[in-house]
């Protein structure tokens, strides 16, 4: 079969591979149809990497696929059926996983990005990782569940009040993701900082109520125009605003640290988290919330179709990752 091949630091090769079979009575066996490229993927295909990864492991982890062939347990799904793929498999044993925290299990396994994942004609994962999603949902949608994933389990750890005033740092997929969902639980106000008027454009088409190109003008004085009492929720999209959220979040607001840059070490001003009372709330994955996800997306409420901007071919994707990483891709999405 053909896959995407994680060869060697900064080489992503198509290449035939063995296919691989059910070892389980519990595995599925699946044709992916559609795999969305993330931020992790690049910074995996970086060189150096600045995101480990398993030299040899096919890429590919926000895929949708068909079922082909299923062990001799499984009960969720059967072959024909359309499922959303969660690629971080947890033991469901550990402390964390029992304590009803699955994104931090000790003992789980990452596919297409140390186990091989969905940029592939063939793959077999374990049932509890295949979730039904409807075949009336378009195939570059449907590649949207693991991102609209994470960015929902966020969403409900910030527990939006009706009316409140939102900042998005960023107008990536991630931060467009926000954005919609934001609008849709009632935000009032919804400002994009984003230096891209094209991103910024379609933050517009999500929801955002103004966009301000932090190049061209001072973000926090523009935002004290906005919002003269600064932002109820600030969300860094990026990993590495934090310095900003403090200054432009209000008293008593919630930070979403959800964007990773590992080499951000920006100094903030501490005595701002204290004097406005702020709390700083990672979030990391979201697994535990395909379900939601791909409950909203049948539901149809959001169009998301805005956000996957690129559609390329397994066998064209080597030669497109500059264009990707080249910032005029919003969200890339591999047909298989």
């Amino acid at each position: 079969m053909k896959a995407a091949v994680f060869e060697n630091v900064g080489v992503l090769t198509v290449t035939d591979t063995a296919e691989p079979q059910l070892e389980s009575s519990h595995d599925v066996k699946l044709k992916p149809l559609a795999c969305g490229i993330c931020g992790t993927d690049l910074h995996i295909l970086h060189d150096p990497p600045t995101h480990p990864a398993t030299i040899g492991a096919i890429l590919g982890h926000e895929f949708v696929a068909e079922v082909l062939e299923t062990g001799s347990q499984v009960t969720n799904v059967k072959p024909g059926d359309r499922v959303a793929v969660r690629p971080i498999v947890t033991c469901g044993a550990c402390k964390y996983c029992l304590e009803g925290a699955p994104n931090h299990c000790q003992n789980s396994k990452v596919h297409g990005v140390f186990d091989n994942g969905g940029l592939a004609e063939v793959a077999v994962m374990p049932d509890t990782a295949c979730i039904p999603i409807s075949k009336d949902v378009p195939l570059e949608i449907a590649a949207l569940t693991e991102p609209l994933a994470c960015v929902y389990a966020a969403v409900k750890k910030i527990a939006l009040t009706p009316g409140e005033n939102v900042v998005v740092l960023g107008a990536g997929a991630i931060g467009l993701l926000y954005v919609a969902l934001l609008k849709a639980a009632g935000a009032g106000q919804v400002i994009v900082v984003e230096p891209s008027q094209w991103r910024g454009d379609v933050a517009v088409q999500m929801g955002a109520t103004h966009r301000i190109d932090p190049t061209q003008v001072n973000t926090a004085i523009e935002i004290s125009t906005l919002l003269p009492g600064g932002a109820d929720v600030v969300v860094d999209a990026v990993g590495s605003q934090l310095p900003v959220a403090l200054d432009i979040a209000g008293r008593q607001a919630r930070i979403i640290l959800f964007g990773i840059n590992t080499n951000a070490e920006a100094p903030i001003k501490q005595h701002l988290i204290t004097e406005k009372e702020l709390r700083l709330i990672g979030s990391f994955v979201g697994q535990q919330s395909f379900p939601d996800a791909i409950r909203l997306i049948e539901s149809g409420i959001i169009d998301f179709s805005p956000i996957a901007s690129h559609v390329y071919s397994l066998e064209d994707l080597p030669g497109k990752l500059d264009e990707i990483r080249g910032g005029t891709v919003i969200k890339a999405i591999v047909t298989i």
